[in-house]
C-alpha cells in the first residue's frame, strides 16, 4: 500500500465516524417484539431455567438501557432448586407487578427471568441511572413472605442477557 492510499483510508474512517456510521441505531425499547424463549440446562451441577425476551436479541447493547437492574428473590421452599406450583404462582404475582412498576413509560424493559439453586432473578434494562428511584419502587411491592434482594449496576453491552440468552 501507498503512503497516500493508508492516509486516503484514515481519512475515510474518520469521516465515518464523525457521522457515527459505525454506530448501531436502534429502535424505540417498545418496538422490539414482545417474544420469549426458555431455555433450561445445568450450571455448577445445578438444574437452572432462564425465560428471555428473543424480541430483544437486536436490541443488546441499546445505547438508551445501558443499565442491568435485578430483582432476586429467594425461594422459600425449592425442590431441587426450583420453585413449587404454588410458590411459582407467588413469583409469577411478583413479577407482574415488577414489570408494571419498572417498565412504566419505558424507563426500563423487562429482559429475562433466571431460576437457579433455590433463587428467582428478574432482570431489566434501565434507561438511567436512578438505584434509589427503582430500589423504591421494588420495596413497595407486597411480595407477601418473599424477600426482594435489589441490586443495579452498569451492563452497556447486556452482558447478563448475552450470556444467559446465548445457550
Amino acid at each position: 500500500m501507498t503512503k497516500k492510499y493508508i492516509i486516503a483510508l484514515l481519512v475515510v474512517v474518520f469521516l465515518l465516524s464523525m457521522f457515527n456510521l459505525f454506530k448501531k441505531n436502534f429502535k424505540d425499547i417498545g418496538e422490539y417484539p414482545d417474544t420469549w424463549s426458555v431455555a433450561q440446562g445445568i450450571m455448577e451441577d445445578k438444574p437452572i431455567f432462564v425465560r428471555f425476551r428473543n424480541g430483544l436479541k437486536e436490541a443488546v447493547g441499546h445505547s438508551g438501557y445501558p443499565f442491568q437492574i435485578g430483582v432476586a428473590v429467594p425461594l422459600l421452599h425449592p425442590i431441587k432448586g426450583l420453585p413449587d406450583g404454588t410458590e411459582s404462582d407467588e413469583l409469577a404475582k411478583i413479577e407482574d407487578v415488577l414489570v408494571k412498576k419498572l417498565t412504566e413509560n419505558n424507563q426500563a424493559v423487562f429482559a429475562m427471568v433466571i431460576t437457579i439453586n433455590g433463587m428467582r432473578e428478574f432482570v431489566f434494562y434501565a434507561s438511567e441511572w436512578k438505584p434509589e428511584i427503582y430500589e423504591q419502587k421494588v420495596k413497595s411491592i407486597d411480595s407477601g413472605k418473599h424477600e426482594l434482594q435489589f441490586m443495579m449496576k452498569q451492563d452497556p453491552k447486556w452482558n447478563t442477557f448475552k450470556q444467559f440468552s446465548s445457550k
